[in-house]
């Protein structure tokens, strides 16, 4: 009797053994990722306190994966390869330059992506002006692998002008080329847009903004914030779970933007 209960238990055992670890397999999809976008007013602390206090920024905030605007390279106010310099100074190993504009005295200007994790399928292009003399502003993403988890992480900066045309078109590139991507997708940026304006609206149409509350947390000028133009936003929405999304208030003299940080659950 002992002898079949044994035997049976052990089959048990092995019926529940594969299924067991499929859940366990399951579990071990989703993955914590704390995500930062941060305008650094072309590298501002480059020009005033160095470059070391916009990396203090981000150590003190610890993201696993961080989005950059207004990042000038070997131009004569930052006379040094600024994504290198900020991927030494922060610890994070991975970092990919999106390139919007040649300056004239030398060097260029775009949004960086930094990284804690392995990056691939690199990919910017410029995004499109109406007038010819408009400021340049480009679109960038990279694939990251945390955990043996992929997704997608992308930069941006819109056109700043008060008329929407632009920005809409610049968006309408955005979503044409990411729609076209397999994996979940994390986009931060100084996107220009407030809250419940067309612009975000058009977002809306693939991303979902969602901040914890109805009011996302003002961003814009420090340090008396009276609007929001910073945004960290994401797709499918069934892919996540929101787990924090704050302004950093703390950070009051790196900048004339506040940085936001978001921690999310990718399923």
């Amino acid at each position: 009797m002992n002898f079949r209960i044994c035997i049976s238990l052990f089959l048990v055992c092995c019926l529940l053994s594969p299924v067991m670890a499929q859940r366990d397999k399951n579990k071990q999809k989703e993955v914590t990722v704390k995500a930062m976008t941060y305008n650094t007013y072309n590298t501002y602390s480059g020009r005033k306190q160095g470059i070391d206090k916009i990396a203090e920024v981000i150590k003190k905030e610890n993201p696993d994966i961080v989005s950059l605007q207004e990042i000038e390279r070997n131009t004569e106010i930052n006379p040094w390869n600024t994504p290198e310099r900020l991927s030494v100074l922060t610890g994070m190993k991975y970092y990919y330059f999106a390139h919007a504009l040649d300056i004239p005295t030398g060097g260029d200007y775009g949004n960086v992506i930094l990284s804690k994790f392995p990056i691939s399928e690199e990919k910017s292009f410029k995004l499109s002006v109406l007038k010819e003399n408009d400021y340049v502003r480009s679109f960038g993403y990279v694939k990251v692998m945390k955990e043996g988890k992929e997704f997608y992480f992308a930069t941006t900066h819109l056109d700043h002008k008060y008329e929407d045309a632009t920005r809409l078109k610049q968006i309408d590139e955005i979503l044409a080329c990411i729609e076209q991507l397999d994996k979940p997708i994390i986009l931060g940026g100084d996107l220009n847009s407030r809250r419940g304006s067309v612009t975000m609206t058009a977002f809306q149409k693939y991303f979902t903004v969602n901040c914890l509350s109805d009011a996302a947390p003002w961003t814009v000028p420090v340090p008396s914030p009276t609007y929001v133009c910073d945004w960290l936003i994401y797709a499918p929405n069934e892919a996540f779970t929101v787990k924090a999304y704050n302004a950093c208030y703390w950070a009051d003299k790196e900048s004339d933007h506040y940085p936001v940080v978001a921690t999310y659950l990718i399923k």
